[in-house]
């Protein structure tokens, strides 16, 4: 797959919501995100910055990519939002943790009947996201 071009179709409009407490990452990935063809990236530093911007939202995000460890609400209270609000897009689960904890998170993500579509560990490069990308319906 080449990760030069955009992966999303033309004419499709891609919404993303970025949610990570790390102000690089915000920035490195919403950059590969525009690279790969999103068009709309809203950024968020923790979880409760994140509900606010998703209930905010008159278009709700086609994807969602979230760390799981931030300071006040983090990426599993923000999953268990994303549940009540019975979220049906696509979610990304990052994190600088082990294997074994993204993993966890997923099942978590999958218990609340979200559409996990990848966990990748940091730092994010951008062959992995636009892998993860290719499973958005």
């Amino acid at each position: 797959m080449n990760t030069d071009k955009h992966i999303v179709p033309s004419g499709k409009s891609i919404r993303a919501l970025l949610v990570d407490d790390d102000k690089f990452m915000l920035e490195l990935v919403s950059d590969q995100l525009r690279e790969l063809g999103v068009k709309e990236v809203t950024t968020a530093t923790d979880g409760i910055e994140a509900v606010k911007a998703f209930d905010g939202a008159s278009n709700k995000p086609d994807l969602i990519l979230c760390d799981l460890y931030m300071p006040g609400q983090d990426g599993f209270q923000f999953m268990a939002m994303l549940a009540e609000r019975a979220y049906a897009g696509g979610v990304v689960l990052i994190s600088g943790q082990e294997a074994r904890t993204l993993k966890s998170a997923s099942l978590i993500g999958q218990f609340h009947e979200l559409n996990i579509l990848a966990t990748l560990e940091k730092p994010i490069d951008k062959k992995s996201l636009a892998g993860s990308m290719s499973k958005l319906a």
